[in-house]
């Protein structure tokens, strides 16, 4: 009876086969793009470049990533889901391999910016897909499925630089086979995607839907200032404790596909339980590998530990947030939703590196620990602060 229980509530043939096929694209995206940050971050650091430096360099990616929120709509109505995708992709990568070509901090922030406009492109329509083609029933698992594959393809980039290290032309052969492998997946999966209908998406940007659950924007921000200061300087924080870059590579790996393995879990018991209780865990859960992080004293089991905790919570408060606000927003505005979502995520990433990266600076290593906390920290005050009042109101 547990078995058949446990069969059902993981049952995901209620999901819409095309989201399938895109999480095949989802995948190759997260392994190019997990390889390519953590290469680029231990190249920036052994060049010697500050940290202060390094973040204010990935903080033009997210820039890139808000510019392009705020015309993705009327794109997606021009010319459509495959052709933005397939372009966006193409200039992504090309982005990439120049990067590596043309290694100084001008250069890498002029790329980064593009590249981060079109990579926007890709993760707005994608994300505004797989809400669409959901209800209420199985948002949740749609979503966790989705976001299981991009997170895959995360946690298997650090890995790829724990076997082969960052030495010599590695990161530029690497690189240019994920682009190549990304943009053949792409084209591979033409004929699924175009099968579905795409409703039609109002092309007004109504910013009032940031009301409808402030909470939520709030914490997405915080998650996105999270995600991006883990991505642009953890690697920066385990060179200054003396860690090589292979055992970077595994230690990441380790950690993110233990939040993908929660994924599918995390996106069912989002479809059964209270949403926003389960926000408040996640927040929580933040903290959690942050203090164990500050007392791991470089025990490398207690590191890789705090960093499932972390791949778990990321990963995850991403998932939840995104099908919390799905449910809430009409079909017709979920375009738009989908992309204030993301600015709101991106204006966290832009400002999380510089921030953290300047503290670190000063601070050292217990500038990221503390910094990351007190962002954390907040959310879950005005969160429950926020429960307060709507519960006064009611």
């Amino acid at each position: 009876m547990i078995l058949n229980s446990l069969k059902n509530y993981l049952d995901f043939n209620i999901v819409n086969p095309s989201i399938k096929y895109l999480s095949l694209v989802a995948f190759c995206t997260g392994l190019l793009l997990s390889y390519f940050y953590t290469v680029l971050v231990i190249l920036q650091k052994y060049a010697g470049y500050s940290e202060f430096i390094i973040g204010v360099v990935a903080s033009f990616g997210p820039l890139g990533l808000i510019f392009a929120g705020f015309f993705a709509t009327k794109l997606l109505k021009r010319i459509g889901f495959y052709k933005i995708i397939l372009i966006s992709a193409t200039i992504n990568g090309i982005c990439i391999i120049l990067m590596l070509v043309f290694f100084n901090p001008i250069n890498l922030s002029i790329f980064f910016f593009i590249g981060g406009m079109m990579g926007g492109l890709t993760w707005m329509t994608m994300d505004t897909w797989v809400n669409v083609v959901s209800d209420n029933s199985n948002r949740g698992k749609s979503i966790g499925l989705y976001n299981s594959s991009v997170t895959t393809g995360l946690a298997m980039g650090p890995l790829i630089v724990g076997i082969f290290g960052t030495s010599g032309p590695i990161p530029l052969i690497v690189c240019f086979l994920l682009v190549t492998l990304k943009i053949v997946t792409i084209f591979s999966i033409k004929r699924f995607i175009k099968k579905v209908l795409f409703p039609n998406q109002s092309s007004k940007m109504k910013f009032s839907i940031l009301t409808i659950s402030p909470f939520v924007f709030f914490a997405i921000f915080c998650a996105g200032i999270e995600d991006s200061s883990f991505l642009a300087l953890f690697p920066a924080f385990m060179i200054n404790d003396f860690f090589t870059d292979k055992q970077i590579g595994l230690y990441i790996f380790i950690g993110g596909i233990f939040g993908v393995l929660c994924q599918p879990f995390i996106g069912a018991l989002s479809d059964n339980f209270n949403k926003r209780i389960i926000i408040f865990l996640l927040l929580f859960s933040h903290i959690c590998w942050l203090m164990l992080l500050n007392f791991s004293n470089s025990n490398p089991y207690l590191i890789i530990f705090a960093l499932m905790i972390s791949g778990f919570a990321s990963t995850s408060l991403y998932t939840v947030t995104l099908a919390y606000l799905g449910e809430r927003i009409n079909v017709t505005d979920i375009a738009f939703a989908t992309s204030l979502f993301i600015i709101i995520y991106e204006l966290g990433e832009y400002l999380g590196p510089i921030i953290v990266g300047f503290n670190m600076s000063i601070y050292g290593n217990s500038g990221f620990i503390y910094t990351l906390s007190s962002f954390v920290i907040v959310c879950i005050i005005f969160g429950i602060i926020r429960s307060l009042f709507k519960k006064n109101e009611n």
